[in-house]
């Protein structure tokens, strides 16, 4: 039979294993503003940090807003035509960060686009540099709850 020890060895080693999926989130682009109009995304993102294996979810009026993934040079022009590399038009898209580096989105209505409806960021490593301090209190939540779980586990045996 295992001994204490070993099994609360393998305990962490999951649980070390695990952290980075616990700490993935779904991340609402715009927060409350979801995806319209007559909102500084650029500012938003900025006091976001993106994580490999996040999810972003756009929220929005399919019936005058649209989501168009693109390439860096078509963000900045907003050509959605022969730019687009994904569209989504559900009003409720969820788009998995599963690979590290830039992500361009803008709106599919060009005029939304020029007016700012894009949003730019940058996708990190699941293990990164210490983050902001709003997020780092999220981190620091969701790798308590793990410790703790994987604690009492270790108590109860």
């Amino acid at each position: 039979m295992a001994s204490k020890l070993q099994v609360l060895a393998v305990l962490l080693a999951i649980a070390t294993v695990m952290v980075p999926v616990a700490m993935a989130a779904d991340i609402v682009v715009g927060d409350d503003n979801g995806w319209r109009q007559d909102f500084n995304y650029t500012e938003w993102a900025s006091n976001n940090m993106f994580m490999l294996g996040d999810n972003l979810v756009f929220k929005y009026d399919r019936a005058i807003h649209s989501v168009v993934a693109v390439g860096g040079d078509d963000f900045r022009t907003c050509n959605v035509s022969n730019g687009a590399i994904k569209r989504f038009d559900s009003g409720n898209d969820v788009i998995q960060l599963n690979t590290t580096g830039k992500r361009w989105y803008v709106c599919g209505v060009v005029e939304h686009c020029i007016n700012g409806q894009k949003l730019a960021i940058e996708v990190l490593p699941a293990m990164s540099p210490p983050p902001n301090s709003s997020t780092s209190n999220q981190v620091m939540s969701h790798a308590y709850q793990t410790l703790m779980a994987v604690l009492i586990a270790a108590m109860m045996i």
